[in-house]
């Protein structure tokens, strides 16, 4: 039987994504909570910088070259299995939509 990668949605806080959430480039990753940069998305478990545990992970790749989505994909899920991907694009936009709230009091 062959195993295809599809994309499902699930409802997440998103603070609690924000507080777990490992954004990988090309090289290496940061860390949505602090911002902390030069993060090896394939080994770190933890911040360097804050502590937090990484339980998300997404790519700012995918979005300048989508094609890439389910290799990217693959390889996540052999080398990290703990980690949850995420869409980065989603992410943004339910953050972006998250400080609109808050600036105008919603």
């Amino acid at each position: 039987m062959s195993h295809h990668y599809l994309r499902i949605f699930k409802s997440y806080p998103i603070e609690e994504v924000k507080k777990g959430l490992m954004i990988a480039g090309d090289l290496t990753a940061n860390c949505a909570a602090c911002n902390a940069l030069g993060i090896d998305p394939y080994s770190a478990a933890t911040c360097p910088e804050c502590g937090v545990t990484f339980r998300f992970i997404a790519s700012r790749r995918l979005e300048s070259h989508p094609s890439e989505r389910f290799k990217f994909a693959r390889r996540i899920a052999d080398k990290r299995p703990d980690l949850t991907l995420i869409d980065l694009s989603d992410y943004k936009s339910a953050t972006g939509d998250k400080s609109a709230k808050d600036f105008f009091g919603f």
